[in-house]
């Protein structure tokens, strides 16, 4: 990421494996992130984010930056992926909490991602819903937005809608961070910066662009198997988010995982 305007350092901490604090610089803004797989860490910033945004929450407007990250898979035939962690963003604070470490999830955090009165929001996050609930943890997000898609930006990515929105150009997204090794529990200072990022960017262009809107709800309403809710014809026929190629539109998770398909740069070369 731009190293002039992104850039993060970490803090001592007595108890590392508990929890690792970070602040993530984003053009000036310091985002404090915590990282952990500890249920209790994890429920201490539930309960400080409820009471801190308590009137936003009584009031069904609280909008929250929603992210997932999990391993790539690689070969003819890959596994369908697991999420690896969660992080949550609101305003200058972010949580990265690592499912696939954990030993359990606590209830208010189950409990906030059920909320019907939060707004959950990402960009071109086709598959969050389906990554999480697929996990051991079995999360269910009430409700899903997809900022890219409800406000008609189609194939445009995080990158060019931070610049285009919010003013704010150079963010970058590299892809073999977002293709790197999300289950180590040791994750490195660029894996927390690329996830902190992508939710703090998808909280801000939605309340920059007037969430949560009544008319945008993107609500699990069946009972069938959520791996046939997004059809790809919701994505331009090209699979369901996991990236794309910026000139040709979205690739499919085969494609998108292939390492093959990028030359030394991380240039999709197809």
């Amino acid at each position: 990421m731009n190293p002039r305007s992104i850039f993060t350092f970490q803090h001592p901490t007595h108890n590392p494996t508990r929890s690792r604090t970070y602040t993530v610089n984003f053009f000036n803004t310091h985002i404090t992130t915590v990282v952990t797989s500890t249920a209790a860490v994890a429920r201490n910033w539930v309960y400080n984010l409820r009471n801190t945004h308590r009137d936003s929450l009584s009031d069904s407007s609280l909008v929250i930056g929603l992210g997932v990250q999990w391993r790539a898979t690689f070969g003819p035939n890959p596994a369908w992926p697991t999420a690896a962690t969660i992080q949550l963003s609101v305003g200058p604070q972010c949580l990265i909490f690592q499912l696939g470490h954990a030993n359990s999830v606590p209830a208010t955090l189950r409990l906030l991602l059920e909320d019907e009165r939060v707004t959950f929001v990402g960009v071109h996050n086709g598959r969050d819903r389906d990554l999480l609930e697929d996990s051991w943890a079995e999360l269910a997000v009430w409700n899903v937005v997809d900022v890219a898609k409800t406000e008609g930006f189609g194939n445009t990515s995080m990158e060019d809608m931070c610049g285009e929105v919010l003013g704010l150009h150079g963010t970058l997204k590299p892809r073999e961070i977002g293709l790197s090794n999300w289950d180590d529990f040791w994750l490195s200072v660029d894996q927390v910066q690329y996830a902190c990022v992508d939710a703090y960017v998808a909280y801000l262009l939605a309340v920059h662009l007037g969430y949560p809107k009544d008319d945008c709800y993107n609500v699990d309403d069946d009972d069938d198997d959520d791996h046939d809710d997004y059809n790809s014809d919701d994505y331009g026929g090209y699979g369901y988010g996991y990236g794309y190629d910026f000139e040709n539109g979205y690739l499919d998770y085969e494609d998108y995982t292939n390492p093959y398909h990028y030359d030394s740069e991380w240039n999709y070369i197809g």
